[in-house]
Formats: C-alpha cells, structure tokens, sequence
C-alpha cells in the first residue's frame, strides 16, 4: 500500500509502539495497511501483559503451552509474558513433561516445540 521512503522508518517506530508489535510486524502493517488479512492476524493474536500479569511460574508455564498448541511462536509468548523465548520454551517443556506424567503418557521427542 505504501512506498518505502527516508520517512518509512519512523512510521513503523511509531506502528511499533502504538500497536504494541515488534518491527517485522511493523513494517507488514505499514506496507499493507490495517485492512489486509494477514494485518488484521497480527493485530488479532497479539496478546497483552494484562492477561499474564500474577501468574505463578506452574500457571504460566501451562498457559504458554496452551498458546504453544494454539498455534502461536515462541517469540510471541515470550513478549506476552515479558521473558526471554528460552524462558517460554523451558517453561512449555515443563508444562507438557507435567501433562505426560499426568495421563501416564510416555516422553517424546521435545523437538517439536
């Protein structure tokens, strides 16, 4: 939608901070606009530190797993949760190793996270 010029820069800063998205995200949202499908996923899956601020470490991590099966990135749940992505990992490894010893299932490969 918009050509990328000398001012392009800072209007993704501004996207950033206003939409609370990082510069990736940003720079979709400048070159397509708000209206634009993929747009308008960013916008929807984009979580608040609201909805995660109290949490014990066990809640959290169930909650990143949760998110994690939901279909969501590891940088994503990291930023919800204002830790680093290796934090989100670990804490989701937990969560689904608790899952397992719950229904007695037994461990798999953790690759897939």
């Amino acid at each position: 939608m918009s050509d990328w010029n000398e001012d392009s820069g800072y209007h993704c800063l501004l996207i950033a901070i206003l939409c609370g998205v990082d510069a990736a995200e940003s720079k979709l949202l400048y070159k397509y606009g708000p209206g634009h499908p993929l747009c308008k996923k960013i916008l929807k899956k984009k979580l608040t530190a609201e909805e995660t601020e109290g949490m014990g470490k066990e809640a959290a991590g169930n909650a990143m797993y949760r998110l994690r099966m939901a279909g969501y990135t590891l940088e994503e749940i990291s930023n919800a949760f204002g830790c680093y992505p290796s934090t989100a990992k670990r804490r989701i490894e937990k969560a689904k190793e608790r899952k397992e010893n719950m229904y007695g299932r037994p461990k798999q490969d953790r690759s897939d996270l």
